[in-house]
């Protein structure tokens, strides 16, 4: 499957789910990926009400270094309150969706890279791995 656009979405581009184990990391909110395009993700965190609000890029990293992206440029597109996995109800749990900026040609490689190798397509209760 390529990473080409699917029609009649919001998005040009499909998001593909991501595998556990992949996060980003910013100055403001460092969270765990649902989902990605070469467009932009969206990833779940605890919102910190002290934590700053703004920053203008962002890493993503899966494991040990296992893969490493770092500052990515991106604008918020949503930042909303969602369920939380955790029974305590005192965690504030939020999903944020982001666009990314002018990403560099390396930029660019590395992030077709991480998608083909850390995600996955869903359609339909039908789950797909995306390969190289």
């Amino acid at each position: 499957m390529s990473l080409s656009s699917i029609n009649g979405e919001r998005r040009r581009l499909k998001r593909f789910k991501v595998v556990d184990g992949a996060f980003t990391v910013n100055s403001t909110k460092p969270g765990l990926i649902v989902d990605v395009s070469m467009e932009g993700l969206s990833f779940r965190y605890v919102d910190r009400k002290k934590w700053p609000n703004h920053s203008e890029e962002l890493d993503i990293l899966v494991g040990d270094y296992e893969f490493y992206l770092p500052q990515i440029p991106y604008t918020i597109v949503s930042d909303t309150v969602t369920a939380s996995d955790s029974p305590d109800s005192s965690f504030i749990v939020k999903r944020c969706s982001v666009k990314f900026g002018d990403l560099s040609s390396s930029q660019k490689r590395k992030l077709e890279f991480f998608i083909e190798n850390n995600t996955y397509y869903e359609e339909e209760n039908v789950q797909m791995f995306v390969s190289a």
